[in-house]
């Protein structure tokens, strides 16, 4: 399934963008060494997250490929649990391989996302600026858009 989807901003603590003194190399910097423990490894990737906002009024997440619980990855933030997905972004004519980036609502305390958006973990695409239409290629099970 290959859906668009708008690049938004988001609240930038993911980048460090936002320069919350918590997280000065961002959330996703300090989050990988635990993720790499567990099996992940997220260094081919941007430390960062690309916000992804959709043309509908609820995202639906059904199987996911991987699924972190009680992950204590900062001293000030309780434990969170993380849920990833496998996808690839397209732009134009190339294709990036992607994980969408979930901690799960039950356990976290801030920075919420609206319900038609999620966030994507992606190598450094050149080019990308807020707004830009890219799509979204996911297997069909996986995502629902309601």
């Amino acid at each position: 399934m290959i859906i668009e989807f708008t690049v938004v901003k988001g609240y930038q603590v993911a980048s460090g963008l936002a320069e919350d003194p918590r997280f000065p190399q961002g959330t996703i910097s300090a989050q990988i060494p635990f993720f790499k423990k567990l099996g992940l490894d997220l260094n081919d990737f941007y430390p960062a997250t690309l916000n992804a906002k959709f043309n509908c009024n609820l995202i639906v997440l059904n199987q996911h490929d991987l699924y972190f619980k009680n992950i204590k990855w900062h001293s000030e933030i309780p434990s969170e649990d993380f849920k990833f997905y496998q996808c690839q972004i397209l732009q134009e004519s190339s294709s990036y391989s992607a994980l969408i980036y979930q901690p799960q609502i039950t356990t976290k305390t801030e920075h919420f996302q609206p319900d038609n958006q999620i966030e994507l973990i992606a190598p450094y695409i050149e080019g990308i600026e807020y707004g830009d239409q890219l799509q979204l290629k996911i297997e069909s099970e996986i995502m629902s858009l309601i």
